[in-house]
Parts: structure tokens; C-alpha cells; sequence
């Protein structure tokens, strides 16, 4: 009696349902007697009460032909219904037989917990037979929709440490078995694994499971370590992106799976996949890189066979690697600088390049719009010989190192009057660098937040980088480059030694894409070094916002507490630390609350370093983290202190000593602290849109420096390195600065209001035009004769 499979409108789904669960039962009641089942489940970890009993009901498919589905006529289906639900099927000869046959049955239940679907996993070791066979899609299933163990394990009360995407439902099992087999003191945050139904995962997938568990909950993708579990991982990232907490993955050796791990050791298993835990972008791109690196190994040794020079193919192969990992880094810089920048560091590492070339890859320059470019001929934006102006070296000044390689032509002329001031013991760098493609310059001023050598070379990578790419990218981005380059270049250094520096970085365009002969001055920073632009009436400056001013309410308040705090004795803790102690001595790790950290903060942090000092094993790096800020913050109060600690005073003792040398009240709200640095807070940007003669980049010597003093050095000098010899004077020798004296064509013309408007109708801009501004008539002195051309100075 044979009839056809109806449509699904006629089918009712409840009977499909009730029809799977009366074949979950059938399997589950054949797996005790069949002992090839219980050793292939032993095999992989899981033992015969754990895979008979609720929740996870596995089963066993008897080798007959037919034995399920006379089992199911007998109870009232019929051959329809049990094609619908994808049980039987009709074979070469006509006949209807059952799909699974002498197979390890796992059922796939949906959201409620109703069976829906089977995998089953193969005994017979035949050839032509598939290792795994899934329900087809029917009615009530479709397995792009659906993971395994998610019915079974994941509710609303569940808070898994984690959530283990796996191949297969048998790691789902044992997974879940070590839940049981480890001890709660061993393993008292236990993983939960899910696995994709016969299928790679999906958007749905990722939904459900989204839906499945607390936001912020971590998702580690443990796929096999084989080709398709290669291109899992690549897809499982794409689909992952959006994912609300951490996204990490295992990468496990060759042959091995979660549940093979188990089944050679549930407390073993846990400690090699703790081990193997990594970030899933770091993963992804070392299986980027791995292609190019084989081929990479197999030319050198091709290339040695034959005597030849294997540098230029060796270049090019490893060019290559980059190029494919560029994008992906990108992507991660833009969620997680600090990540990003450590990623740098081991594709530079791995691949044998300088850091600064991976930092290029990350950021390439933009293509000139190609319309345009076809357009002008080569020299359209070329100036005439006497109206180029040129840069004067200043006293001491240092020429800047040639800049080589792709995408940083070497500065010849740059075009604007300037001259720069950097003393070689001062903890700060300059940079020049000037495009011939677009004729736009860049000038970067960097200053360690203190003197100490690690952040004397923060100051110079980070001039160098910003400097190498600002005429590229533009002064915001150059900022931001310098932070991945720093963060990157301290990723591996123990907390005493990690370098932090301010910068600000002046640009000849605005925006990160420069066209030639078009933009605006623009300066953007990141700390306290400091921009200033004065007109023929006018000095201001172009920086704000560069110490916390208002970090509290009361923050003389706040003050006095912090004095108060560190004058106290540090008594022995009553209890171990909690929580809080260990997030407050874990943030001396972050550079970007050290750069922001106040009196007040770092005095908490110091006390409950040195209450736990014997009972934490990183309060003691901690303390000494805080005192080299300290010794940033206030030299004299911490002058005392280590005099102190080296006549053999005890820490706590001396710091009570040294705390009463400090003022009674801060002279300004939130003195000292930076609401920024290169390596973290805000960056601020300025395009500056008056008529401007004199742009200064100052060191924070000039800090305290009279406005109107300033003003009397800097404007009404025709030569920069005059102005930069008066500075010198006001400030002492150690001044660090950099004059800037735009071409008098940039000065007066091109800063108009006029001009400007001009500028962004020609642009494209859909901001109507302004009338022009009434400006007060001025005389127009003669432009000065060029000068030599000079190198730019550093």
C-alpha cells in the first residue's frame, strides 16, 4: 500500500512531532543492547547513562531495512506521513525504507524541546556509505535554523562562562559531560557547547543562539583542525561580527576535537582547551598567513637550490601575505585599538617587516579621484620658482630622516617657511614630511609625559609614524596610527616600562583625503601639546581641553582625600582581596586610565596595592606602576619618597612622609591630569578657517607661559627661526617647538571667506554660499624672496 507524499498544507505538523518523539523512543530503547554504539560513544567521551538519560536521549538505529517504519505503521502512520517527516524514504527499487540504518542516533530538538530531526553517525565503516546522515528538510524542520544542545542545555536561569560553537553533536555531549566529571572547584565557570545541524553556521543560528543566552555572553568556535574546519572559522567570523561579547576560538591540534580531548581526560581536556582559547580574528589570520608562508618556505628553498637571490620573490610573497591580512586588522582596529595594534606587531613579526609597513597596509593612502587627475596636466599644480617659500633650519635643529618606501616620497620642498626646535636630551620628537604628488605638508610635535626613557621613545614613534603618514591620511588619522604604533610597539612590555607621550600633529589639508592645492590648515592632538595660530591682530590658541579641570565636582575635595589617603598608615587586611581590590589594581594595565588617572585615583590605587601586596601577585607591579606615574605627577613629593625608601624605610612609612610635602590645594581643578594621551581618550581636531601667518606647535614648557609673551615672540617675525631664538629665550633651552609660516598665497588669499566658500562649492558641498565676510581693510606687504631650498627638520 503505497501512496503519495502529500504537499505540506496537508500535512499536520502535530503528528510529525508525535511521530519523531515515538522514534526517539524506538532508537533510545536499541542503544544499551547494542555494544558497537556504546563503545563509539566511550570513544568519544561519553559514557552510557549520560547518552540513554534525559536530556540528551541517544539512541541506536537498528541494521534492518524496515524496522522503523513497521514500528511506526504499527502504531497508526502512514507511508505519507512518514515520508513528510523525513523518516523513511523510497529507494532505487520503489520500496519504502527507513533513512537510518545501523546508526548512533542524536535527536535535534527545536525551541520547546520537541524532537524534530535526527543525525546519525555510521558503524558499519563502509566505504560508500556517509559518516553522517541528517534529516531532510520537512514541515516542521530545516536545519539552517536549528543548533544542537541548545533545547537541551540553554534556558532562561543557564550563565555559561562560555558558549562552544563544535562540529558535531557528539562534542556537544561531551562538553557537557565534564560539567559532571570535573571537579566544581577545578572548573566553577563551565563551558556549554551548540553545534550546527549538518550544515556550516548560519545567520539564524547565530540568532537563536543570541537569543539563547545573556547578552555579553563569550562564543568560542572550536571546529575541527582540518581544511573544513578552516573554512568554518572564516565563515563563523563573518557571521560573528556583531556578536555582543567576546569572540574567540580553539585552535586545537590536527585530529582533535573536544570530544576526543574528553575522552582521553575530562580534567586534562579542560586544561588543553583553556590553552588553546585565542581570540578568533587572531586565528583567522594566522590561517591567512599560513598559505603564503608555505609557498614563501618552498620558494627559499627552490631559489637556494639554483644560488639565486631570493630577497626581491621574497618581498613579494611576503607583500602578499600582508595584503590579505591588512583588511581584517582594519576591521579590528576600529572595535579594539590595543588589539589591533598587538596583531600588527606578530603579522610585522611573522612576516619580517618593519611595523611601520604594516601600519601602512592598514591605512593606504586614497586613490585621487581619476576624472580629475586625467584632467590637469602634470604640472598644473607646479608653482612658480619665486613664489615657493622654503624651510629655515633653527638653531640645533635636526633634518628629518629620508623618507623611503612605498607610499612616503622623500620631502624636498615643502613649500611653507618653518624651523623647529628639539633638543637631543629632551624627551619629545619632530617630524616633517612633505607630498610632491599633492604639495601638502605635515609637521608633528610629540612629548613624553615624562622624562623616564620609555616614554622618550613613545615621543619619537610616535612623531615618526604620525609624521611618516599624516600627508597621506590626514592629521586625525596620523594620530590614530601613532596609538596603534605605540600600542603595538609596548604590547610585550611588563607595566614599569610602558611609554605614553602627547602629540599634535598640523596638517596643510583637512580630512583624510588630500587633494592637491586645496584644503585647510588643520592641527588635531591627543594630551597637552599645544597648537597656537596668530593672524596680523590676533594670537589663540587651537588646542583645548588638555587637563581635567572639572574631574569632580569638588575636586580640591577630592584632593585633600587623596593627601589624606596616602599620609595614612596601609593596615593589614582584615579579609582576601574581593573583586573590587582586584579591578582596582588591574586598571595600573590599561595606559589610558594611567594618562587620565588623577591624584585622588591613583592614591586609591596605590593603598590597596600595598594592603595586598602579599596577597596579590600583581599588587606589587601595580604599586611601582602608580609611583612612576606619581613621579610624573608630583617629581618633589616623590623626590622624598625614594629618598626615604633607600635609607631602608618602609614603603607605607615613606609615603606618609613624602605626602605631607605635597600642596595644600591643587592650584587649578584636576592639575596634572591628562584627559588624553597617544596611547588612549579623545583626540581633538581643529580646521583652522581665518587668515592665518604663524601656526605653533609648543612643548609643554611653554605651558605656563604668558599668552602675551608668547604672542610677542612668535608674530611680527618675518623669519621663523627668529621666532623660534625667542622661544628658545622665554622658555629656556630645552624648549621644544616647531613654527610653521604658511606661503603667503595660503596665508591671505586661500583663507578668505570668499575662497573658502568658493572651496566647498567646488567640492561638492551642499552648503550654500556665504556673502563674504566684512573684514577690516589691511595693508599687503611684499611677499619675502625665496630662500634656498633646505631639507625639512626633525
Amino acid at each position: 500500500m503505497t501512496s503519495p507524499t502529500p504537499p505540506p498544507a496537508q500535512v499536520d505538523p502535530q503528528r510529525l512531532l508525535a511521530a519523531h518523539q515515538l522514534a526517539n523512543e524506538f532508537y533510545r530503547s536499541h542503544v544499551l543492547d547494542e555494544p558497537r554504539a556504546l563503545a563509539y560513544l566511550r570513544s568519544r567521551g561519553i559514557i552510557a547513562a549520560t547518552a540513554h538519560a534525559a536530556p540528551w536521549t541517544i539512541g541506536y538505529a537498528p541494521r534492518g531495512w524496515t524496522v522503523l517504519r513497521d514500528h511506526l505503521y504499527a502504531q497508526g502512520y502512514t507511508e505519507a506521513e512518514l515520508l513528510a517527516a523525513g523518516l523513511v524514504t523510497t529507494a532505487r527499487n520503489g520500496s519504502v525504507i527507513d533513512v537510518f540504518r545501523d546508526r548512533v542516533m542524536f535527536p535535534i530538538r527545536n525551541p520547546d524541546g520537541q524532537v524534530v530531526a535526527f543525525t546519525g553517525r555510521d558503524l558499519s565503516g563502509r566505504a560508500d556509505v556517509p559518516k553522517y546522515r541528517n534529516t531532510t528538510t520537512t514541515p516542521i524542520y530545516r536545519k539552517s535554523e536549528l543548533l544542537y544542545g541548545v533545547a537541551e542545555q540553554l534556558g532562561v536561569d543557564t550563565q555559561p562562562a562560555a558558549v562552544l560553537l563544535v562540529e558535531g553533536p557528539a562534542d556537544v555531549v561531551a562538553v557537557a559531560r565534564m560539567r559532571i566529571s570535573v571537579p566544581h572547584d577545578d572548573y566553577p565557570d563551565p563551558f556549554y557547547a551548540v553545534a550546527p545541524c549538518g550544515t556550516a553556521l548560519t545567520a539564524q543560528q547565530v540568532t537563536l543562539l543570541a537569543q539563547s543566552v545573556p547578552p555579553g555572553t563569550p562564543v568560542v568556535v572550536a571546529f575541527d583542525a582540518d581544511a573544513a574546519g578552516t573554512s568554518a572559522i572564516d565563515k563563523s567570523y563573518a557571521l560573528l561580527r556583531e556578536w555582543s561579547g567576546p569572540v574567540d576560538a580553539m585552535a586545537l591540534p590536527a585530529g582533535a576535537d573536544p570530544a576526543s580531548l574528553v575522552a582521553a581526560g575530562a580534567a586534562d581536556a579542560l586544561v588543553r582547551m583553556r590553552e588553546a582559547r585565542t581570540p578568533l580574528v587572531d586565528l583567522l589570520v594566522e590561517h591567512r598567513l599560513t598559505p603564503h608562508l608555505d609557498r614563501l618556505h618552498t620558494r627559499l628553498e627552490e631559489l637556494a637550490r639554483f644560488d639565486r637571490d631570493p630577497s626581491t620573490e621574497s618581498l613579494a610573497i611576503r607583500l602578499n601575505a600582508l595584503q590579505g591580512v591588512a583588511g581584517l586588522l582594519t576591521e579590528v582596529a576600529d572595535r579594539d585599538q590595543p588589539h589591533a595594534a598587538g596583531l600588527a606587531l606578530h603579522v610585522a613579526e611573522r612576516l619580517q617587516l618593519n611595523p611601520l609597513t604594516v601600519f601602512e597596509a592598514m591605512y593606504p593612502p586614497a586613490e585621487p579621484d581619476t576624472a580629475e587627475r586625467d584632467s590637469e596636466s602634470p604640472d598644473s599644480h607646479a608653482e612658480p620658482a619665486d613664489q615657493q617659500a622654503t624651510s629655515e633650519p633653527a638653531q640645533d635643529g635636526r633634518d628629518a630622516d629620508p623618507l623611503v618606501g612605498a607610499g612616503f616620497p622623500d620631502p624636498t620642498t615643502v613649500g611653507h617657511q618653518y624651523a623647529g626646535a628639539c633638543p637631543d636630551d629632551a624627551p619629545a620628537g619632530t617630524w616633517v614630511a612633505h607630498d610632491v604628488n599633492t604639495g601638502h605638508s605635515a609637521w608633528v610635535l610629540a612629548e613624553g609625559v615624562s622624562d623616564s626613557p620609555a616614554d622618550r621613545l613613545a615621543a619619537r614613534l610616535a612623531a615618526q609614524v604620525a609624521g611618516r603618514v599624516a600627508v597621506l591620511v590626514g592629521a586625525h588619522q596620523a594620530v590614530e596610527i601613532a596609538r596603534t604604533a605605540l600600542h603595538a610597539h609596548f604590547a610585550a612590555r611588563p607595566g614599569s616600562a610602558q611609554g605614553d607621550a602627547t602629540i599634535c600633529v598640523l596638517t596643510s589639508f583637512d580630512g583624510d583625503h588630500p587633494q592637491p592645492d586645496r584644503g585647510r590648515f588643520t592641527v588635531a592632538w591627543a594630551g597637552d601639546t599645544r597648537a597656537y595660530a596668530a593672524g596680523g591682530r590676533w594670537f589663540t590658541p587651537l588646542t583645548v581641553d588638555h587637563t581635567l579641570r572639572e574631574h569632580a565636582t569638588h575636586p580640591n575635595q577630592r584632593y585633600r582625600a587623596a593627601v589624606a589617603l596616602l599620609s595614612a598608615p596601609v593596615r593589614p587586611p582584615a579579609t582576601a582581596a574581593g573583586p573590587r581590590e582586584q579591578r582596582i589594581v588591574a586598571q595600573t594595565t590599561d595606559p589610558g586610565w594611567l594618562a587620565t588617572a588623577d591624584l585622588y585615583d591613583l592614591a586609591v590605587t596605590w593603598s590597596a596595592a600595598q594592603t595586598f601586596r602579599d596577597k596579590l601577585t600583581s599588587a606589587g607591579v601595580a604599586a611601582d606602576t602608580v609611583e612612576q606615574r606619581l613621579r610624573q605627577l608630583h617629581p618633589e613629593m616623590m623626590a622624598r619618597y625614594d629618598e626615604a625608601v633607600r635609607e631602608g624605610t618602609r614603603r607605607q612609612d615613606a609615603m606618609q612622609t613624602a605626602a605631607r610635602y605635597l600642596p595644600d590645594a591643587l592650584r587649578r581643578a584636576g592639575d596634572g591630569a591628562l584627559t588624553s594621551s597617544v596611547r588612549g581618550g579623545p583626540i581633538g581636531v581643529n580646521r583652522i578657517d581665518l587668515p592665518t601667518t604663524q601656526i605653533l606647535l609648543a612643548g609643554r614648557g611653554m605651558r605656563e607661559a604668558d599668552p602675551q609673551r608668547l604672542r610677542e615672540a612668535v608674530v611680527d617675525h618675518r623669519r621663523p627661526a627668529t621666532a623660534i631664538g625667542n622661544l628658545r629665550r622665554l622658555a629656556g633651552d630645552r624648549t621644544v617647538a616647531v613654527l610653521v609660516q604658511p606661503r603667503p598665497d595660503r596665508a591671505r588669499d586661500a583663507m578668505t571667506a570668499a575662497r573658502l566658500a568658493r572651496q566647498d562649492q567646488a567640492s561638492g558641498s551642499d552648503v550654500r554660499q556665504a556673502p563674504p565676510l566684512a573684514l577690516p581693510a589691511r595693508a599687503h606687504r611684499a611677499s619675502p624672496a625665496a630662500a634656498p631650498a633646505a631639507a625639512p627638520t626633525r
